[in-house]
């Protein structure tokens, strides 16, 4: 049973890296010019957008000419199943403007601004979404060049494709156990996939 599982989330994980890999031709341009990158971990893929190309310095304004990427995105986000997770991020550095008191303010502000571009013309419903703002908390990078705090500065696309509809209750039950935890750390893939509770449903 604990093969049976474990080939079964291998294939699942499959499934996501080759909708992960149709995702990266549709944005091969953006991927090329080191504006966009597309990654899997598990069940997510993740989007990774760089402030270069999308925002201005300091801005959450999305750059007109970034509206068509945009497009291509909510195209292929509307095909496939999952959560969609927004969220901004930034380097070290401290801003302070009229705008915005705190990195907080714009790496949240940045993560809201993809996420209505997305939501443009109701193909994705807003109940898919969660947006948040991390500021310098999850940096990619050390902050100690140029070029590592411009990697930093982005908004990630996070799909998070469940296990909730595509395992057995027997075969859930098998995941609780200290054995099926080390096949989902092994395969990095998040307990809280196995329950996947709508907002309502919580109380």
């Amino acid at each position: 049973m604990k093969l049976r599982v474990r080939q079964r989330l291998e294939e699942l994980i499959r499934e996501t890296e080759q909708q992960a890999f149709e995702l990266a031709s549709a944005l091969q341009a953006q991927i090329v010019a080191g504006e966009v990158e597309v990654e899997t971990r598990g069940r997510r893929i993740i989007i990774r957008i760089a402030e270069k190309g999308s925002f201005d310095s300091g801005s959450a304004v999305l750059s007109p000419e970034y509206r068509d990427v945009m497009h291509e995105i909510r195209s292929v986000l509307a095909l496939k199943p999952g959560s969609i997770i927004v969220q901004g991020h930034s380097d070290e550095v401290p801003i302070n403007t009229r705008r915005f008191r705190s990195n907080w303010e714009l790496s949240a502000a940045r993560a809201v601004s993809v996420a209505h571009e997305l939501m443009v013309g109701g193909v994705l419903p807003p109940s898919r979404f969660e947006v948040s703002g991390k500021a310098d908390t999850q940096p990619l990078a050390p902050n100690n060049s140029p070029e590592n705090r411009a990697r930093n500065r982005r908004v990630e696309i996070v799909i998070q494709q469940g296990l909730a509809d595509e395992l057995s209750a027997e075969d859930k039950a098998l995941l609780q156990t200290d054995e099926g935890q080390d096949i989902m750390r092994e395969l990095d893939i998040a307990p809280k996939y196995l329950f996947e509770l709508h907002p309502s449903e919580i109380f």
